[in-house]
């Protein structure tokens, strides 16, 4: 005889995740989310369409699921500005890696630069905080 697995102890089980279900509702999602909440290795949609009164809890939470997307209005401002906060922090994150390339550059040549004989760093500091000639683009 096969295990029973929604009895009267464990159906008010699987109706309140059906209640707090959120998002795309499937047999197969809410049988393996009942699977887990039951301590079960996996539910059969089959099994469960064998108990009327959760197929009936089942058919009206997807019916009010679907009608609350309905009334849902989309905002399209609101979604841009998440895609455009996601392109901003896509930016920041690419321009605090290329600044830590750069930090580690200059690190790196101030190490070698040190490191050669007959190299006066004050000199060298003098030349390098010269201001760029100006150019003459109209010419």
């Amino acid at each position: 005889m096969p295990k029973k697995i929604i009895t009267e102890k464990t159906l008010p089980l699987a109706l309140h995740e059906l209640d707090k279900w959120e998002g795309k509702l499937t047999w197969e999602r809410f049988a393996e989310c009942l699977a887990k909440v039951l301590g079960e290795g996996k539910i059969s949609r089959h099994t469960l369409l064998s108990y009327p009164a959760l197929v009936e809890a089942f058919n009206d939470r997807k019916q009010s699921l679907k009608e609350a997307v309905k009334d849902t209005p989309v905002d399209i401002t609101l979604e841009f500005a998440k895609g455009q906060i996601s392109i901003l922090e896509n930016k920041v994150r690419r321009l605090e890696k290329e600044n830590d390339l750069l930090r580690e550059q200059f690190v790196r040549w101030q190490h070698n630069l040190n490191r050669m004989p007959n190299v006066d760093m004050k000199r060298l500091n003098e030349k390098l905080d010269e201001p760029l000639m100006g150019v003459n683009r109209r010419e």
